[in-house]
């Protein structure tokens, strides 16, 4: 069976390789189709096709790091609420008592929901927003308390600040604590104690967040 070169139309052998008159190789490669599977349908030419690897999904709920952020506030919220509008009549309650009986309970429970390990570097994170969520609800009552009752914690202060200078047997210390009694001694005063308050409600929470987490562990441990 005799066919012709597809360069110089030399009729050639159809075992012959190469072209006699040109030299030009005559190797055929056939493309075997490929048939898409049962039930899949074929890309239109042009197209892009999709991938159709399946990519992990993430277990709902779970934020970056493991921490169900969603279900722990909704643990973490009314303790807050609680701790921070407790805070601004007895300081001393809310701060050492409260804020870390809340932050190792909201912990807990969320341990007790979520039944995994914790590190301790989490359960810092979720008592630091704890603390973090209680100084913003006394910072709110504060606010409140303060419009409602201006004149009274204007005054209240004021003899504090005459108070403390009258104390101070140092006369540097004395004018300070004067300067502090002026309206914008007292403006002043107010920024230092709040930015005071929120150190104090974040360092408190952070920590007993962690107190969480290790004695969880140390219990589970005694336990086994």
């Amino acid at each position: 069976m005799q066919r012709d070169c597809y360069r110089c139309g030399h009729p050639l052998e159809e075992a012959v390789a190469f072209c006699s008159s040109c030299g030009a190789p005559q190797v055929r490669v056939t493309a075997v189709p490929k048939h898409p599977p049962e039930g899949q349908e074929t890309p239109a030419p042009g197209s892009t096709p999709l991938p159709t690897t399946a990519f992990p999904v993430s277990p709902a709920g779970h934020a970056r790091g493991g921490i169900e952020w969603k279900y722990f506030c909704r643990v973490a919220v009314p303790l807050s609420a609680l701790t921070g509008m407790l805070t601004l009549p007895w300081p001393s309650l809310g701060l050492f008592v409260l804020l870390p009986a809340s932050s190792i309970w909201a912990v807990t429970r969320y341990w007790q929901h979520r039944a995994a390990p914790l590190r301790g570097g989490q359960g810092a994170r979720m008592g630091a927003l704890v603390g973090l969520l209680s100084f913003g609800f006394f910072f709110a009552f504060f606010l409140m308390a303060v419009s409602v009752s201006q004149a009274k914690y204007r005054d209240d202060m004021i003899g504090m600040i005459h108070e403390r200078a009258a104390q101070a047997p140092d006369p540097q210390t004395q004018q300070i604590l004067q300067w502090f009694a002026t309206p914008n001694g007292l403006i002043t005063f107010f920024a230092i104690l709040l930015v005071a308050f929120f150190v104090i409600f974040l360092i408190i929470g952070l920590s007993s967040g962690a107190l969480a987490v290790a004695l969880g562990k140390a219990r589970n441990h005694s336990q086994v």
